[in-house]
């Protein structure tokens, strides 16, 4: 799982700060400044997503943001981010044909960095495709960055506390206190001065001394003493005021503090949680895997056995059809038969009948015989011949 590397922000309708996550920072060399890339999560279009990008300067090891003042700059930062947009994508890389000039710039390298509370209402935003929101997240984490570009100008940050500002104190010489920005906690630092300088001398020693009596001093007036009393009593009060105003200050940044470190340890047993659910949607997942596994076997099966009915169901059918190509076969052969049946009855009664027909020619042609020898042999030549006939001329059936 990948971590995200968020920033505390003073969201307005928020009574607690709320956690940004960092898309990227980068710098331009060609205006020598950084920006800073984050998203708070915010849906305002179905599949769009709202980013910010502010200024991102850098002092002492020190990181300070702010809005961008150059409308230049702004115009390069954005030029920039469609860039980073366009590599995170992978569009527009293979071929290299851009609609204009690259403008050269380096990711920049956070690690181990603390970022200064912000205020979103200070910076640009802009909307981008919700899906481009990881893209450029992988992007960051992926590539080698390099260090912030140093900024040259004096760094003045403000102090919020309670939604209302407190003006820092004047001090003798008529300069203002001046809030420098701590690593996460602002605090208010006072010109280098000893502690003498800061507060007037106590009113006792402001009374001048009774002179005495052989010399002759100026009498300081009673008015005059009772202004430099009143006036210092004012002072003091202003840095009573200004010394209870930071201990406030400090006292609710404490507070922010604590809160902070309760959302990061929420914010930890949230990711413990979502751990732990992992890794149970992980186990589901490979239950899921078996039972599929299991499910497909079965269905392999199934549709193993499917094949082979129907295997059998063809053999049965051709073996039916074949069955009842012989009954066809034996119903023709057997009408055939008993039209042979028939044919022979016929013969056969045809035949007895050319038989009766046949004897009875016999017995006309053995008449005729008889008569036919008689008349042309004689008597006893017939005789003779009948005796020897006798034997050879069958009788009538």
């Amino acid at each position: 799982m990948m971590l995200l590397r968020t920033l505390v922000l003073e969201h307005s309708g928020h009574d607690s700060p709320v956690n940004g996550a960092l898309l990227c920072c980068f710098a331009i060399p060609q205006i020598a400044s950084n920006f800073l890339v984050y998203s708070l999560d915010e849906e305002v279009e179905p599949g769009s997503s709202r980013v910010y990008i502010a200024a991102l300067r850098k002092k002492a090891e020190r990181y300070f943001l702010g809005g961008i003042e150059s409308k230049e700059n702004l115009q390069l930062a954005m030029r920039v981010l469609k860039q980073i947009i366009t590599l995170a994508t992978g569009s527009g890389v293979k071929d290299g044909n851009t609609s204009e000039a690259q403008v050269p710039y380096h990711f920049i390298d956070l690690k181990g960095s603390k970022l200064p509370t912000a205020r979103p209402e200070d910076h640009h935003s802009l909307m981008i495709k919700k899906a481009l929101v990881m893209k450029v997240i992988t992007l960051g984490t992926s590539v080698i960055g390099l260090p912030a570009i140093e900024s040259t100008e004096l760094i003045v940050p403000s102090i919020r506390f309670s939604s209302k500002m407190v003006s820092p104190p004047s001090t003798a010489d008529g300069t203002e206190a001046v809030a420098q920005g701590a690593d996460e906690e602002p605090s208010v630092v006072l010109p280098v001065a000893a502690p003498a300088d800061l507060l007037p001398p106590p009113p006792k020693e402001s009374v001048p001394q009774v002179p005495a009596p052989r010399v002759q001093q100026p009498v300081t007036p009673p008015e005059a003493v009772s202004s430099v009393v009143a006036r210092d009593q004012s002072s003091l009060l202003e840095v009573d005021t200004t010394l209870t105003n930071l201990a406030r200050v400090a006292q609710e940044l404490t507070q922010q503090k604590r809160a902070v470190f309760q959302q990061q340890e929420e914010l930890e047993q949230h990711r413990s949680q979502l751990l732990r659910e992992k890794a149970a949607l992980e186990q589901a997942n490979q239950q899921l895997a078996v039972l599929e596994s299991a499910l497909q076997q079965r269905t392999e099966a199934l549709n193993g056995r499917e094949e082979h009915l129907a295997q059998d169901a063809q053999l049965q059918q051709a073996e039916q059809r074949r069955l009842e190509s012989w009954a066809r076969q034996l119903e023709e052969e057997s009408f055939r038969l008993q039209a042979l049946d028939r044919a022979s009855q016929q013969q056969a009664e045809q035949l007895a009948t050319g038989l009766g027909q046949l004897s009875g020619f016999r017995g006309d042609l053995k008449g005729l015989l008889y008569r036919l020898d008689g008349t042309l042999f004689p008597v006893e030549k017939v005789d003779r011949r009948q005796g020897a006939d006798a034997g050879n001329v069958p009788g009538p059936d």
